[in-house]
């Protein structure tokens, strides 16, 4: 009896511990934890912003807090957050919480990034957390993507990629695929968290299935992108384990 007592306290506890009681929702979409998110502009647009919904999910009334986290920048960018009020670029953490009933929803987030005309990737990663208890969190990456290149519009139900699978992959991983007509250039990227291309593939024919060797990839957390035309159609998240 004793003992399955403690095995039924243990349960208990597993799960209160790593119950998460935040969401983050993109345009009224829930975004899974770590997911990212592309936005796009000019390197001489004046601001880039992504803006992000927080959502208490659990039964108790939270103070949350932000916090920023540069992956990757591009030099001579600069970057801003924010939650509650706006912060200049060398504040990493918002001083303040937002404190959330439970269900309630906060629109207080932003991220703002200004390329001041360089062009290319900045990657940010966004963290929101129960005041006290840290560990209980949710979190999103940001690619602002910064480009010079003209945009074809490309209609999305004339693309078609699946997702990566397997995922979590440990020697390949493979995409099934339909590009449209208008395709020039067509090929799937893997960028480790530092926004380095580790692997492309390119997509050459209209129709198909491609296969990347991810053997010589180190264990952990890569992003996908699938580039048409030079545009970046989606970036999406890929484990690699063993």
């Amino acid at each position: 009896m004793k003992n399955l007592l403690l095995s039924a306290l243990l349960v208990c506890f597993t799960m209160f511990a790593f119950s998460q009681s935040l969401e983050i929702y993109h345009d009224d979409v829930l975004i899974p934890d770590e997911s990212a998110i592309t936005v796009f502009g000019d390197p001489n647009d004046p601001l880039i912003v992504v803006e992000v919904d927080v959502k208490n999910i659990s039964s108790d009334t939270i103070n949350v807090m932000a916090k920023k986290f540069e992956v990757s920048v591009i030099p001579g960018s600069s970057n801003m957050f924010c939650w509650l009020q706006c912060f200049p670029p060398y504040i990493f953490e918002a001083p303040s919480p937002d404190t959330l009933s439970p269900g309630e929803v906060s629109s207080e987030f932003s991220g703002d990034y200004v390329p001041a005309g360089n062009a290319g990737i900045t990657i940010m990663r966004y963290t929101f957390f129960d005041q006290v208890n840290p560990n209980d969190s949710v979190c999103f990456y940001t690619h602002f993507f910064a480009s010079t290149v003209g945009v074809e519009e490309i209609g999305n139900e004339n693309i078609s990629v699946s997702n990566a699978y397997p995922n979590p992959a440990s020697s390949q991983t493979s995409f099934d695929y339909v590009l449209p007509q208008s395709t020039a250039s067509a090929s799937i990227k893997i960028h480790n968290l530092l926004g380095a291309v580790v692997r492309e593939v390119a997509l050459n024919e209209r129709s198909g299935k491609v296969s990347v060797n991810i053997s010589g990839l180190n264990d952990g957390v890569y992003f996908y992108s699938v580039v048409v035309n030079n545009q970046t159609i989606e970036t999406k998240r890929l484990i690699v384990s063993r």
